[in-house]
């Protein structure tokens, strides 16, 4: 399962990056409309990691997408590195950051034996990678092992709980479609992801709960768990909800429960036993 795993993440990525745009792909003004769109979809993101904080840092990112998130970090005056199995994400993430002046350190390599020594990281970050690795735990012992004491970790992996999941992929595409049926329920995850079909190309998506997260990250002292991110669109796709207002208080309460991402962050302690 995990070679494959990889073969179809790279089939997947490789061919539209992950937040992929039209556009000239060679000029700032694509990765800048790249990041306009992914912080318009995901707006609780600046607030909740605060990538200001760490100016000086050395900050790891597993998955780094076009660098969007990367270059917060760097903006904020942090030491970036970064590792992606995608050569197509590696090659648009060294052009974001050359764009713009900054020096980022990129490796193509699993995230399961990341080229760092013991504690000489002061913060990994993931977003919405994790969760494609079947292998997931050796990637925290990874973390683990690469933090600095009391250096901090901050993941967001998709919630088994969301809206999205039950309304859109299970109901509509999965039942209604039948999709669940036709590809499977891995099949059907997998089409998740824009250009997957969930058969031939079918990247690894698992689905995770507040309390499996907590379970995965068993070791680090939690300083928060939550979830976010909710659309009325995540019920029914549909132009004509997203107009009706009076819809959005009600959204809004109910985005600790049924928002799209789990969000975590956590501290090494000084004490952490090496796994």
């Amino acid at each position: 399962m995990e070679r494959a795993a990889r073969v179809e993440a790279q089939k997947q990525w490789n061919a539209r990056a992950c937040g992929e745009l039209p556009g000239d792909k060679q000029s700032l003004e694509y990765f800048e409309a790249v990041a306009c769109d992914r912080y318009a979809q995901q707006a609780w993101m600046h607030k909740y990691y605060r990538f200001e904080r760490f100016a000086g840092q050395d900050v790891l990112e597993i998955g780094i997408g076009q660098g969007t998130d990367m270059m917060q970090f760097a903006r904020a005056g942090a030491r970036c590195h970064g590792v992606d199995i995608t050569e197509n994400h590696l090659k648009l993430t060294a052009r974001n950051a050359t764009l713009r002046g900054y020096e980022v350190d990129l490796h193509e390599i699993d995230a399961t034996a990341l080229p760092f020594p013991d504690a000489s990281i002061d913060c990994v970050y993931s977003f919405g990678v994790l969760h494609h690795i079947p292998e997931i735990e050796k990637v925290v012992s990874e973390i683990r092992r690469v933090l600095k004491p009391n250096g901090r970790v901050m993941i967001a992996l998709y919630n088994k709980h969301s809206a999205f999941y039950l309304f859109n992929v299970l109901l509509i595409n999965g039942v209604l479609r039948r999709w669940l049926f036709t590809k499977g329920h891995d099949g059907l995850l997998a089409t998740i992801e824009t250009g997957a079909d969930g058969v031939n190309i079918k990247p690894y998506v698992k689905l995770y709960t507040k309390k499996s997260v907590r379970d995965l990250m068993d070791g680090f002292a939690e300083e928060d768990v939550s979830v976010h991110q909710l659309h009325v669109s995540h019920f029914l796709p549909s132009s004509f909800l997203s107009k009706l207002k009076f819809l959005n208080p009600i959204i809004k309460s109910l985005e600790p429960r049924l928002g799209w991402y789990v969000a975590y962050q956590g501290i090494k302690s000084e004490s952490a036993v090496q796994t």
